[in-house]
């Protein structure tokens, strides 16, 4: 006797999954915290989501935009698994947050700072606001940076002012809230063309940088290592994608990024290829200087040493697989 219809498609479902078990599994959620949807260190994260890298590793990928010193709370208490903002994740780490950066992204940034288009110098900025992402973390730094070098005391020529994330900033740089701030490579792109001034380039300030990365708790770590080592093994392909496929890299961010005009984009893609790490990891006596750097800020004053907040176990472990599998993005 023949099944129904809806028994047999059943029995059929079961049978495929029997036959084809990946794509019928459940996916295990990974909620990943960002404080910008634009920046290169999101960008090859939403690129290996569209191009199914994490599906086939099991995983279904949440992004959230988040500022750091809050993600950092969060996902020490369990409730994201991992965040892109490095220096924010080393300073909570510093202050005693159980917490491990497992990737790199930038090694230097790629901000330019902007200012209203009447400004044309440092020097006009006194007495001024000029927008940062939050108190602590690179944005802010690197701000201090560059002002004390051109001669501004930024706790006392300059009103500094939280404004959010990279598009926030632009907002308020545009409704002249604010007189000047570092901005991203696309968001940088857009102010230019709107008749805001560059004032200069981190790059050329900044020494010890930390920006961009992949962070996580080590409770996280502990208790779900295979799941780490999944998400790693799909960020880490999605992250190739965008080093070597240059075209196919900008056709996902002229989507992602909501653009039309190709050369616009291709500048931020090039802009962002500049500062990136080659593979994900980090020299380990620049870590040493960013380390000593943080100290300094944090005024921490036990030695503590670049294990103590970098894990590139599970990134090296990606690497040796796809190589060899001989995998190519």
């Amino acid at each position: 006797m023949p099944l129904p219809r809806k028994r047999f498609c059943l029995a059929l479902a079961v049978l495929l999954c029997a036959v084809k078990a990946g794509p019928c599994m459940a996916l295990d959620n990974v909620r990943i915290a960002t404080a910008s949807m634009t920046s290169s260190s999101v960008l090859y994260l939403q690129i290996a989501q569209r191009e199914g890298y994490f599906k086939a590793h099991g995983i279904n990928v949440e992004i959230i935009n988040m500022r750091g010193e809050i993600a950092a709370k969060i996902a020490a208490a369990g409730e994201i698994d991992f965040f892109t903002q490095g220096l924010s994740g080393l300073t909570a780490a510093m202050r005693g947050l159980p917490l491990k950066i497992l990737m790199v992204v930038d090694q230097k940034p790629a901000w330019d700072f902007l200012a209203q288009p009447q400004i044309k110098s440092f020097a006009q900025l006194k007495g001024g606001i000029v927008g940062i992402l939050s108190f602590e973390g690179s944005v802010a730094q690197a701000t201090r940076e560059m002002l004390r070098k051109n001669n501004l005391d930024p706790g006392k020529d300059i009103q500094l002012m939280v404004m959010g994330g990279n598009d926030m900033r632009f907002v308020a740089l545009k409704g002249k809230a604010i007189q000047a701030t570092l901005l991203d490579a696309a968001n940088s792109y857009r102010a230019r063309s709107e008749g805001f001034h560059v004032l200069a380039s981190a790059g050329d300030y900044v020494s010890y940088y930390l920006n961009g990365g992949m962070v996580a708790s080590q409770s996280r770590i502990n208790e779900t290592p295979d799941k780490i080592s999944r998400f790693i093994t799909a960020a880490y392909k999605g992250y190739q994608f965008f080093l070597t496929r240059r075209d196919a890299s900008i056709h996902h961010m002229m989507d992602l990024l909501k653009a039309k005009d190709r050369g616009a984009v291709a500048a931020v893609y090039d802009s962002s290829l500049k500062t990136m790490s080659r593979d994900g990891s980090a020299d380990p006596k620049q870590l040493e200087g960013i380390i000593a750097e943080t100290k300094r800020s944090t005024a921490l004053k036990r030695d503590v040493r670049v294990s103590d907040y970098f894990d590139f176990s599970f990134l090296r472990q990606a690497a040796e697989q796809l190589k060899a599998a001989d995998w190519k993005p």
